[in-house]
């Protein structure tokens, strides 16, 4: 995480120099649609437009690897309450555990050559 909040500080660095360096207007024109401002923002704007369509697109991946996580947590969690019960009190019964762990796991199909 810091590794990352190190790059957005080294970006935002080089785009306020390139920023306060080229503080000329241009004028961009799109079919019928003219626009005129400082070149800071003519890039800048692109540009968080496009972090927030790829952030966007990691979302449900990233949802579903922390669902994952947390279920796996839980599981992990009910294993080690399972193996501290001891010898000498009566464990769940095989059939009755694997009841409990519904969640489908889903399997790749095998690469064809």
């Amino acid at each position: 995480m810091k590794f990352f909040l190190v790059i957005i500080f080294i970006v935002a660095v080089a785009f306020g120099i390139v920023a306060f360096q080229n503080n000329t207007e241009i004028t961009v024109k799109f079919i019928n649609w003219v626009f005129t401002d400082h070149i800071a923002i003519v890039l800048g704007v692109p540009f968080c437009a496009g972090l927030a369509a790829g952030i966007s697109l990691l979302l449900p991946s990233l949802w579903k690897k922390a669902s994952q996580a947390r279920h796996f947590k839980k599981r992990i969690q009910e294993l080690e309450e399972e193996q501290a019960q001891g010898p000498g009190e009566e464990a769940e019964e095989p059939a009755e555990a694997e009841a409990k762990d519904e969640t489908p796991v889903e399997e790749e199909e095998p690469r064809k050559p």
